[in-house]
């Protein structure tokens, strides 16, 4: 049985990443299964209508140009209700911040009294400035203690991975 008091959203890109090669599935997606299985939820992905080119490089100048426009990109399919009050959401730090696609899904949702259980992937930067970017956006949410994980220990030592992840859902008191 799903449980309805727990919300996943996710953002994740497969093709070239960094320091990980080119990937069928991405990090955040591999954590999002991971934690949907522990927790019981529900999880939706959240998708640029209009896909980030595979290569890295482009894919970067595309991200960033969003992130300096602060561009609110639409998404591919409708953001579902969350009725639920804990969002765990799943993202890569970008420069220190959230995918743009990220924020579009949370300007979609009603964050009042939302607590955010953020988990980052990265690739050196831990999870950056990025609770603090969702605390400043949204600060009638409650943004809760974080988990970063590297994308590429996510992406080559699955094991590792649940297991910092049961710690981090059983610390925050979600399983």
């Amino acid at each position: 049985m799903m449980r309805n008091d727990i919300a996943i959203a996710f953002f994740s890109r497969s093709g070239e990443n960094y320091k990980v090669g080119s990937v069928e599935r991405g990090s955040g997606a591999l954590i999002a299964e991971m934690i949907e299985k522990a927790v019981q939820a529900d999880a939706y992905e959240i998708v640029r209508e209009r896909p980030y080119p595979e290569s890295y490089e482009e894919c970067n100048r595309d991200a960033e140009a969003e992130r300096k426009a602060n561009d609110r990109p639409k998404l591919k399919d409708p953001v579902p209700e969350v009725s639920a009050r804990k969002l765990i959401l799943v993202y890569p730090n970008w420069w220190g911040d959230l995918p743009m696609p990220v924020y579009t899904f949370l300007d979609s949702i009603d964050t009042d009294g939302l607590e955010i259980y953020p988990v980052c992937t990265h690739e050196g930067n831990g999870i950056g400035f990025t609770e603090r970017c969702i605390s400043q956006v949204y600060p009638k949410a409650k943004v809760m203690r974080g988990l970063a994980l590297r994308g590429s220990d996510v992406q080559k030592d699955s094991a590792g991975t649940e297991a910092a992840i049961a710690r981090y859902l059983s610390s925050a008191s979600l399983i």
